[in-house]
């Protein structure tokens, strides 16, 4: 379907400094409000420190591998496909929200931490997004929803969308698994055409119906329907796949912050740290969301390298309700790898992430909402009149999670094809 699209725009990252703190947990693709994709990371350091090698369990060699989608046999598709739709279909404690959508409203209530930042908790600021714990928050999300598919079939994992790769998305699109773009509306891309998208009518997860209060507008709060919705490869998100030298970019740096910036879509500065000359841009974890969601964008601002969004249009492009299409679930599996990969690199160490200074919640031993033993309780964040925070059911066996409980995948108990089971 997207084998023959060809890259025509490369966007770049660059210079971002100044930017009021205020405005930092805003997230570019999801805001009228700021340009900023997130906050701005410090240049890495000339040297990194010694790496600390993590404790490893002996005879951890045959970790259950998540796959590339292409590497996935019928049966493997089938399996995840029917543990996904049994969560949806299922309803815990007598609970308003299927077990699926328990993760699409965490997800959302991420965003309704608003207030001020502050460096001691409980947390005030956004624990999952724009901050240093953007990694290890979507690890250990994760790896919950992919126990709760183990529940239903104990063989599952979460396989993983490589962005690079062309067939990739062949496969995802594919009626046999995740299904194809949407159909029955037409949208204007200016000077561009006419490109149709809509509710995903035929795929394993059609007959699905949404809660609309999960389901909005990140920027206007208004329901998207009851229906998946995809708009996949509108402009200037049409540029798949994306070129590897992106991806080689992210592993030129040895300092976490500036790698987990790069990845999430927020702003670094240029290799020459210039402070007068400002470029804003989408890249890697963000564009994909919109490579399946689809987004109007301001061409004039794009033009610029400003990454100004006008509208949301499918589900994937609204990030608070994005978990509600199971492509999220390999898209970030795919943000995980990357990491994992990065970290046995030589950055497998605790010195390679924040320990201090930084808002609650993304130090390294802060624990992390909602894995935080009720410490921290989020805002509301939603639609008007629906208060989420009443529909949502907190971890029952109060865990608590930190960064570095979760900085070593392989003691989580999993790995990646093309990685050992061990740590090097």
């Amino acid at each position: 379907m997207l084998q023959g699209l060809q890259l025509s725009k490369k966007v770049t990252l660059a210079v971002f400094i100044g930017l009021v703190a205020a405005v930092a947990i805003a997230i570019i693709t999801f805001s009228k409000l700021t340009n900023s994709a997130g906050v701005y990371y410090p240049p890495a350091p000339s040297a990194p420190g010694p790496a600390l090698v993590f404790p490893q369990t002996p005879q951890i060699s045959d970790l259950p591998q998540r796959k590339s989608v292409t590497e996935l046999t019928p049966s493997e598709k089938t399996a995840f496909v029917t543990a996904v739709n049994t969560l949806q279909s299922t309803y815990p404690n007598n609970s308003q929200l299927s077990a699926y959508e328990q993760f699409v409203v965490q997800h959302i209530l991420t965003m309704g931490f608003r207030q001020s930042l502050g460096a001691t908790g409980p947390a005030r600021g956004n624990p999952a997004h724009s901050y240093p714990a953007f990694l290890p928050w979507h690890r250990q999300f994760l790896l919950d929803f992919e126990q709760a598919l183990q529940a239903v079939d104990p063989n599952v994992t979460i396989p993983y969308w490589d962005w690079t790769d062309a067939a990739a998305l062949n496969v995802i699109l594919k009626d046999d698994f995740l299904g194809p773009t949407g159909e029955g509306t037409v949208v204007e891309v200016l000077n561009k055409g006419e490109f149709e998208g809509g509710e995903v009518k035929t795929s394993p997860f059609s007959v699905w119906q949404l809660n609309e209060a999960l389901h909005f507008d990140a920027i206007t709060l208004e329901s998207l329907g009851p229906h998946l919705l995809r708009f996949v490869g509108i402009p200037p998100f049409d540029n798949y796949p994306l070129p590897q030298s992106e991806i080689d970019r992210l592993f030129e740096t040895d300092n976490y912050e500036v790698f987990n910036a790069l990845i999430e879509g927020a702003l670094v500065p240029d290799t020459e740290n210039n402070t007068q000359d400002y470029k804003l841009g989408w890249t890697l974890h963000a564009f994909a969301h919109s490579v399946i969601g689809g987004s109007q964008v301001d061409w004039d601002d794009w033009d610029k390298g400003i990454a100004h969004q006008l509208d949301i249009l499918g589900t994937m492009d609204s990030v608070p309700s994005s978990p509600y299409d199971p492509i999220f679930w390999l898209h970030h599996a795919n943000v995980d790898r990357l990491w994992a990969q990065w970290q046995d690199q030589g950055h497998s160490g605790f010195t390679f992430y924040p320990d201090t200074n930084k808002p609650f919640g993304h130090n390294l031993a802060d624990p992390m909402w909602p894995w935080d033993g009720g410490l921290s309780a989020p805002g509301n964040y939603g639609p008007p009149n629906v208060d989420l925070r009443e529909l949502y059911i907190a971890p029952a066996d109060n865990k608590v999670v930190s960064a570095k409980d979760v900085l070593d995948f392989r003691q989580l108990g999993y790995t990646y094809t093309g990685l050992s089971g061990q740590q090097s």
